[in-house]
């Protein structure tokens, strides 16, 4: 074997959207102490990777980081790593967006350093084959990608070499299972490394005498191991003597650049070994298997919401791509959407929380926003449209009113994405309970107009906040009766038995959408010999946009109740008979939702906090708030007879906040 070239490299999973408390935190803790020792340690050679937003905050907050960074790269001591601006998950995006997100911060770090990133990093290693194309076009030479994604035979510490409609592109595996251990020595450390190094080599005919590389990545709880001033002046003295000709530190690209050695090998899509362990099934931990590939859209579908987000990315990729007019508008349209294209959105860093709402609340509000200025842009007309728009199998309805998005699924006839188009998140991005981590199950996809038809003592558990075991429509595939986009009508059908004695029973519902809000009728048929006695329940529930409030009181609630308006708190269950109204109000939008039904209801509402694991399974941790509100009805029905029941919703969005 030739020389061990070890690279080392640090990045952190910090948030794509501009948060000053964050990334000062991150600051101080590790990229001041990092910058200051790299400084007094010129032989020590280091790999970064920034995202476009911490570099803006470096920019902002922290100029002589830049400085120093300029320095130790004028000093080839450092190299700064390439990728997307908002780090974003590639294979999502559409070529036009992969290569302008790399192409600006490539830029950004020109004007920093001087020069282009010649390699890049990706979100969560998640690769695509088509990403080839891509690179190649942004002047790319090498990626780095997790050594999960490499297949056993191809890990023989060489550069590998892969390539699609003849480009290629040169790819170092990133191994973290070297990164140094707690209390290691580093002679400890060097040869743990050469043992697994030459166990591979010694197998190795074709380049018996290559040099080697190893690329070992640091995160924010191991790279205090690195910064042991005692350590590192022991690891150098190592490598200055003892292991002078046969390894020493090195930058990855001129790992690539002197490479005469390369593994021709093709990578399938995947996703780092963290992130595929949960994309099997839903909050569990599954070991994955050699050869098995697990890859990003094995996780969007496994979660729904990371799925539901990715959809409203693609919709309006589609509006900013095909729109005409002002060129600086589309121009800040398109940044809003890239914004929205950060990947700790879609795929979780493993610093937070599983499925956490955080991030993902941003990102709908950055394509809100970018979807505003698209509107600006053209000649904007209300239409409601009948199509795929999530991709399974069923066609959805997109309501694209002046001053809400609504989109109606079939699976459960209800709303699930409901955007105020005042630059606020999405009100219906709202998460199920899940045994064990929620304490039950609520089998169901809760959005907003939610049907169930319930027992008297499973609605007694429903009104103390319990999960029930049947709602009979609330997971049903609801049938298309009528669509007509002029008159802005959708009229759904389903059929379902109710459990007691087996008894079949209908709903239609039809939705009528206008400029300020919508109806919804029901009408309710016995279709069975036996009379039916139930309760009829309308469950909406409402997402906590901001949800680094620990309590939840971004609602107000207000009650009509016998002509008398009380107000309710949304931080505690509530239950009130005979309701003429309520309102709804987002005290941090001041967007306000009204709910009039034809009939005086039952109102109950609660407040249910989604607690979620991990990525790195070391605990539990709140993931998203909800506040569930129901409307509900005595149900008597003989043979054949019918009920109806109306809920007329209001938007309004006021532009100036209450008092």
């Amino acid at each position: 074997m030739g020389v061990l070239n070890i690279c080392f490299e640090f990045s952190t999973e910090t948030s794509g959207f501009f948060d000053y408390s964050d990334y000062k935190s991150v600051y101080e803790s590790f990229y001041k102490p990092l910058g200051q020792f790299l400084y007094a340690h010129e032989e020590f050679k280091f790999t970064f990777y920034f995202s476009g937003s911490q570099l803006e905050f470096f920019k902002q907050k922290n100029p002589e980081f830049l400085e120093i960074l300029k320095n130790l790269s004028n000093r080839k001591q450092i190299e700064i790593l390439g990728g997307g601006y908002y780090h974003p998950v590639f294979p999502l995006l559409f070529p036009l967006d992969r290569t302008g997100q790399i192409e600006l911060l490539s830029s950004t770090i020109r004007k920093i350093v001087g020069k282009r990133p010649r390699g890049v990093m990706l979100c969560a290693s998640a690769w695509d084959p088509s990403l080839v194309t891509s690179f190649e076009t942004c002047g790319v030479d090498f990626v780095q990608l997790d050594s999960s994604l490499i297949q056993k035979e191809k890990k023989l510490f060489l550069p590998l070499i892969i390539s699609d409609r003849g480009k290629s592109l040169k790819v170092l595996s990133l191994h973290k299972e070297f990164v140094p251990e707690e209390n290691e020595t580093p002679e400890g450390f060097i040869q743990r490394l050469k043992k697994n190094v030459d166990k591979i080599v010694k197998n190795d005919e074709e380049n018996p005498d290559a040099d080697r590389v190893v690329v070992i990545p640091f995160n924010k709880t191991t790279i205090k191991r690195l910064l042991n001033e005692k350590l590192v002046k022991e690891f150098l003295e190592l490598l200055k003597t003892k292991y002078a000709d046969s390894i020493k530190l090195e930058l990855p690209y001129n790992c690539v650049k002197n490479s005469e050695n390369f593994v021709q090998t093709y990578i399938h899509a995947g996703i780092t070994e963290e992130i595929a362990k949960w994309s099997i099934e839903p909050y569990k931990q599954i070991e994955i298997k050699p050869n098995t590939s697990v890859n990003v859209y094995d996780f969007m579908q496994t979660y729904k919401r990371s799925q539901a987000l990715y959809n409203r990315m693609i919709f309006v990729s589609l509006l900013v791509n095909q729109c005409k007019g002002d060129k600086m508008r589309k121009k800040t349209a398109r940044e809003y959407l890239w914004a929205a294209q950060t990947g700790d959105a879609y795929v979780y860093p493993t610093s937070g929380a599983l499925l956490s709402s955080q991030e993902r609340q941003k990102a709908f509000k950055k394509l809100t926003e970018a979807e505003l200025l698209v509107r600006e842009c053209e000649d904007f007309h209300e239409s409601i449209l009948n199509y795929d728009y999530n991709c399974d199998g069923l066609n959805e309805y997109l309501c694209r009113m002046e001053k809400f998005n609504v989109c109606i699924n079939r699976r459960g006839g209800a709303i699930f994405e409901l955007d105020v188009m005042k630059k606020s998140s999405n009100y219906a991005d709202n998460m199920s309970r899940v045994m064990p981590l929620d304490k039950c199950n609520d089998n169901y996809e809760k959005g907003i107009f939610v049907d169930h038809l319930f027992e008297p003592e499973e609605y007694s558990r429903y009104i103390k906040g319990l999960p029930c075991k049947n709602g009979v429509f609330s997971n049903n595939v609801y049938k298309e009766v009528m669509f007509n986009s002029t008159k802005r009508e959708i009229c759904l059908e389903t059929k379902s038995h109710f459990p007691s004695l087996d008894q079949a029973i209908s709903i239609r519902k039809k939705y009528i959408i206008n400029s300020n809000g919508i109806m919804v009728q029901y009408i309710l048929k016995n279709l069975s010999p036996i009379s039916i006695k139930a309760k009829f329940v309308v469950e909406s529930n409402f997402a906590q946009l901001d949800f680094k409030k620990e309590v939840f009181d971004s609602y107000k609630i207000d009650v009509v109740n016998n002509g008398q308006i009380e107000e309710k708190t949304s931080q505690s269950l509530e239950f009130m008979k005979n309701v003429d109204a309520f309102q709804l109000t987002d005290l941090d939008n001041n967007v306000v939702f009204t709910f009039e039904p034809n009939e005086m209801a039952n109102l109950v509402s609660y407040p249910i906090t989604l607690m979620r694991s991990k990525i790195d399974a070391s605990g539990l941790q709140p993931a998203g708030r909800t506040l569930s509100l129901s409307l509900a009805w005595d149900v008597d029905l003989a043979c054949n007879m019918e009920m109806e029941k109306t809920i007329n919703l209001t938007i309004i969005s006021s532009k100036r906040k209450k008092a």
